[in-house]
């Protein structure tokens, strides 16, 4: 004989246990519902994590680049998308001549292909160590000292540990870093110095021709601007002195507002996605407690002969709802952490937005939010129910009519 104690929990369970199809569906509405908020709270937070992260990394004050390659600098810094364009000649030396930059450091883009001269397609980033104020700062966190001839440093999402080799253009490169994921392009990216960004521009001549192989092209310069120096004010100036010239130059703060706004704009459709999934779930759901408990007049009426009170009639209703909104939230949380993990790669490779990553702290602490709220959901669902229960002699009357 079983020993199991039977007592307001025990039956909550039981109720739950005897009718599996109602139980199911009820516990359904409740996962769709939290596994739409997990999902859409971790990719808003991914990308605002980007966008927070492009920010902070995006030192300079304004971005040179040639006349009409400004989509192409965006899918760089955005999505790492491999990419070649050269300034003119000469463009450094006319951009110092310009009033208020405090610092100027040019970068040269060379663009990989998938063949066999290479491991894999990519963008590759020289920068010119000795004036770096971008790059340099956060790579020192992963190579403590300067970065020599024939070594690279590789993005997060770069296949390649350090000690080992990458081969570009069939010249072999010592990988000597990897950097922790940003969330923009440069998790897809390798860095190298000026001079062995030279060496393979000048290597991909048996390939591909490529400007950079001779003279002293580079691809973008980046400046950082005196106090008190406008930077809409200089790149207007720049812009008028040499935009003959093909020279085109963007101040970084517009264009992190720009991908802010965006990201504002797909926020907002999460969140109002998620608002109306709740509406929906709390409707649907109070109508079918509702229902539920028209079904079960006589069983309730049988525990009130049996001497249970109202009260503890409108506990087992409470319990009830409790198990299924918990038991819907676990399974809502486990089929969002699979959703995600699934599309998140698809996400990051179409999205034109930063996306970093959420840690698994940050990971945590969504799951834990979004199943507290599936559980609310599914307790407010039953207030409904169990107020008609609370009413003067409702049970007594269910018992009659039947």
């Amino acid at each position: 004989m079983s020993n199991k104690k039977i007592d307001i929990k025990f039956l909550a369970k039981e109720n739950i246990r005897k009718k599996p199809l109602r139980s199911i569906s009820l516990i359904s509405i409740i996962a769709i519902f939290v596994l739409f908020l997990f999902c859409g709270t971790i990719l808003s937070t991914s990308i605002s994590g980007g966008v927070n992260n492009l920010s902070n990394r995006l030192g300079a004050d304004i971005i040179v680049v040639p006349e009409g390659y400004k989509a192409n600098i965006e899918s760089v810094l955005l999505k790492g998308e491999p990419s070649e364009f050269y300034l003119p000649d000469n463009s450094l030396e006319k951009i110092k001549t310009i009033e208020g930059i405090e610092s100027a450091t040019p970068q040269l883009y060379v663009a990989t292909l998938s063949a066999a001269c290479c491991s894999y397609p990519v963008q590759i980033i020289g920068i010119e160590y000795s004036s770096d104020f971008i790059i340099k700062p956060w790579l020192q966190k992963t190579l403590n000292r300067e970065l020599k001839d024939d070594e690279v440093i590789v993005g997060s999402n770069i296949v390649g540990e350090p000690n080992s080799k990458v081969k570009f253009f069939d010249e072999e490169l010592n990988i000597v870093g990897k950097l922790e994921q940003t969330g923009m392009g440069f998790d897809a990216t390798v860095f190298v110095n000026m001079n062995t960004a030279k060496k393979l521009a000048k290597a991909s001549e048996r390939i591909q021709k490529n400007p950079a192989s001779e003279g002293e092209k580079v691809s973008t310069i980046l400046l950082k601007l005196k106090p008190n120096y406008s930077a809409s004010d200089v790149s207007n100036k720049i812009m008028k002195s040499y935009a003959k010239d093909g020279i085109f130059a963007m101040y970084s703060k517009k264009f992190v507002n720009e991908v802010s706004s965006n990201l504002k704009v797909i926020s907002s459709y999460i969140y109002i996605s998620i608002l109306v999934i709740w509406i929906m779930s709390m409707i649907l759901l109070a109508v079918v407690f509702s229902t539920i408990l028209n079904e079960r007049k006589k069983e309730l009426s049988i525990l009130r002969i049996l001497g249970a009170s109202k009260k503890k009639l409108s506990k087992i209703i409470m319990y009830e709802s409790l198990y299924i909104g918990l038991y819907g939230s676990i399974l809502g949380i486990v089929t969002g952490i699979i959703t995600i993990f699934s599309i998140m790669p698809i996400i990051q490779k179409n999205l034109n937005l930063p996306f970093l990553t959420p840690s698994f702290t940050s990971m945590f602490m969504v799951s834990i939010f979004s199943m507290f709220l599936g559980t609310v959901v599914g307790c407010l669902s039953s207030l409904s129910a169990t107020r008609k229960i609370s009413k003067v002699d409702a049970y007594l009357t269910m018992r009659e009519n039947d």
